[in-house]
């Protein structure tokens, strides 16, 4: 054991040595969360408050009417009315973009209204441009209400008129249970990314990288065996791999206290990220990360070099990580088919966790299957690294 720890802090000294490392490790995960969402929080606002400024010009048919709701609406700010005679030349100017929308009134509308029917109108928009749409769909929407208000005001009756239930909708789901279901894949598969690519660039290093600087001969010369260099360098990789994943953790916590969302759900959010959550997910990534580490470390010790691993390793990573992304798909739940499938089974373990409806056997099952790939991983590991053939390569 003595000899194993010797390797694994020569190899994290040698790591900690390298800035690029460092950058990489530390600086990244922890600044490209907070930057991300403060860049994307803005631009967002910026493009909302810049849309709603946005003059839009709708161009309407009358059909020979008078109708009130033209006159409303060309009151309301950043809308420009201009009246058509023919319906083909509205319709192309809408398609060409000339005009933004149009609106063709029936020429019984008045008609219509004014006996109690419906008055019928026809919109012509471009569903490539859906925000201009929405906000005259919206203008459309309080014209109605007026419209509605103004009948029921000539029938004398009120709203629960045409209104005859009244449906009383109670959530019993807490924001907890919502930001678990719905957000509750993002924190594994974070969490995963970061952590492949933490124990990638060590892998490389360690391996391809000692093969490339001609250090590996003298390594396998010294009065340490095989087995005990592997241990050493793959506690390394694991353990950077775990570091980068923690800083990715912290830079999003921060992150999220930055956007200074509101009291209620930041208590849920401070409430789910609680001690019980973080120490069953490093359980359950500690395997994970022996399982990564078992992968990369035959493919960088089968590569002669640096650049060739990296070229084998990096679209690996998405193969790895895109399993995870089912925890963004709905009704995949954890049961006894997805807890022996890895990756998926890690952020199926964790939506349930956040949301407290954790069945602890299908937990054990999803660390003890873990626990098999990883074991299998490395047994290749080890098999890879006692080829004299391939070290040599």
């Amino acid at each position: 054991m003595k000899k194993i720890l010797i390797i694994a802090k020569k190899e994290f000294l040698d790591m900690f040595r390298d800035k690029r490392t460092m950058i990489r490790m530390i600086l990244i995960p922890l600044l490209i969360f907070p930057l991300i969402m403060n860049v994307v929080t803005r631009i967002q606002s910026s493009v909302s408050k810049q849309q709603a400024a946005e003059k839009l010009t709708v161009g309407y048919i009358e059909n020979g009417q008078t109708i009130p709701s033209v006159s409303r609406m060309k009151t309301e700010p950043n809308f420009e009315f201009i009246t058509y005679s023919d319906s083909a030349t509205l319709q192309n100017d809408v398609a060409s973009k000339k005009i933004n929308l149009g609106i063709l009134y029936a020429k019984n509308y008045l008609t219509s209204y004014n006996e109690g029917k419906q008055a019928n109108y026809t919109v012509f928009y471009r569903g490539a441009d859906a925000e201009e749409f929405g906000r005259f769909e919206e203008l459309l929407e309080r014209e109605d209400s007026v419209l509605i208000d103004g009948r029921m005001t000539l029938m004398a009756k009120n709203y629960s008129y045409i209104e005859p239930t009244n449906g009383n909708f109670v959530n019993l789901s807490s924001i907890k249970e919502i930001l678990a279901k719905y957000a509750g894949g993002m924190l594994p598969y974070i969490f995963m990314a970061f952590l492949f690519m933490g124990c990638m660039l060590p892998a490389i290093d360690l391996f391809a990288g000692e093969k490339e600087r001609g250090t590996i001969e003298t390594l396998l010369t010294s009065p340490v065996n095989r087995a005990q260099i592997l241990i050493g360098k793959l506690i390394v990789v694991t353990s950077i791999g775990l570091m980068s994943a923690t800083i990715a953790l912290i830079g999003l916590f921060i992150s999220l206290n930055m956007l200074q969302a509101d009291s209620e759900m930041m208590t849920a959010i401070n409430s789910i990220l609680s001690p019980t959550l973080i120490a069953t997910l490093y359980i359950l990534l500690i395997p994970l990360a022996f399982f990564f580490a078992g992968v990369m470390i035959p493919i960088s010790v089968y590569s002669r070099s640096f650049k060739e691993a990296q070229s084998i390793l990096t679209p690996l990573n998405i193969i790895m990580v895109l399993p995870a992304m089912a925890g963004f798909f709905p009704g995949v739940e954890l049961d006894y088919v997805t807890a022996f499938i890895p990756i998926v089974n890690v952020v199926l373990a964790t939506k349930a966790i956040m949301a407290g409806n954790a069945d602890f056997v299908l937990i054990a099952i999803t660390f003890i299957s873990l626990i098999l790939l990883a074991t299998i991983a490395i047994w290749i590991a080890f098999r890879q690294f006692g080829k004299e053939s391939t070290i040599l390569r």
